[in-house]
């Protein structure tokens, strides 16, 4: 088999096994420099040699400008590598897995940007603060985002429909095309309920939830925009804030209450427990708790 048809191979067995689609294209971004390194070679010709002489080459240690890629980096490219032997050699159509001697160090990622508590609150105060629709529903939509953790493009996707207030549950489009559900505290629920009722005399077509000016679902620019705004409105002027910063807000407070990461894990829709401890801040407070508590 060639290279080029073995990667096609891959790539329906990863969608197929409900890989995200950013893993997907990343790991075919990634084993398409590989074919480009080495040809549409048979994948007999796909040695251990060859792999290490592909990840210290220029193409995998270097940006088109030639400044040196990150650690994080190089080692996606050799988790794709991993994947792609692994695959390989449990299909047959390799004898062995040519990247299994590719060591793929634990890089120290950076805690997330997140809301401190009183930036938090100065945030809601000051949102809640003003009149008229644009900001009666930017509040509601603030308090959605800080109160269940979900992504911008989660929040922008919401329709009337999926909220049940019954229930005190919303339903999500999640990463990966999953449809998944988010409880909704006693506050959220009652801020929607009012919400919802006046969003269904709004008279728009529209099925979202959170509207434009125009009557048209809210678009991923224009809360970026407003959340620009509302940092503005705090006073609140910090390098490495944005939306998704309210993700990593949801997932520290919840951290702190719970000091349970399989809990919070769940509540982000994680699938692992490495992915949820980034969202944890370990700062002096909570490690002279856990001390203390020895």
């Amino acid at each position: 088999m060639r290279l080029s048809h073995a990667i096609e191979q891959f790539s329906t067995y990863l969608q197929a096994n409900r890989r995200s689609p950013h893993t997907i294209s990343c790991y075919r971004r990634d084993l398409a420099g590989l074919e480009r390194f080495a040809g549409d070679v048979d994948i007999g010709a796909l040695t251990p040699d060859l792999l290490h002489e592909f990840v210290v080459s220029d193409a995998v240690q270097l940006k088109p400008d030639g400044a040196a890629r990150s650690e994080v980096t190089v080692n996606r490219t050799k988790a794709a590598l991993r994947s792609f032997g692994t695959w390989l050699a449990q299909t047959g159509t390799a004898d062995r897995n040519p990247a299994g001697g590719l060591d793929v160090r634990r890089t120290i990622r950076q805690s997330p940007s997140s809301l401190s508590e009183p930036e938090r609150k100065r945030m809601l105060r000051e949102v809640g603060a003003r009149k008229g629709a644009a900001a009666t529903r930017d509040r509601v939509l603030l308090e959605v985002l800080l109160g269940t953790g979900i992504r911008l493009s989660e929040v922008v996707g919401l329709d009337i429909a999926d909220v049940d207030l019954d229930s005190k549950r919303i339903t999500i489009h999640a990463k990966g095309g999953d449809t998944e559900t988010r409880f909704l505290n006693a506050d959220l629920r009652r801020r929607l309920r009012r919400y919802v009722r006046q969003r269904n005399q709004a008279g728009s077509e529209s099925a979202a939830l959170f509207l434009s000016n125009r009557d048209t679902r809210i678009s991923t620019r224009q809360v970026q925009a407003r959340f620009r705004l509302w940092l503005q409105w705090a006073g609140i002027d910090r390098d490495g804030l944005t939306v998704h910063s309210t993700r990593h807000t949801f997932g520290t407070r919840l951290y702190r209450k719970t000091r349970d990461l399989v809990l919070v894990g769940k509540a982000l829709g994680h699938r692992t427990i490495e992915a949820t401890a980034i969202y944890v801040h370990q700062d002096d407070e909570a490690l002279e708790e856990a001390l203390e508590s020895l």
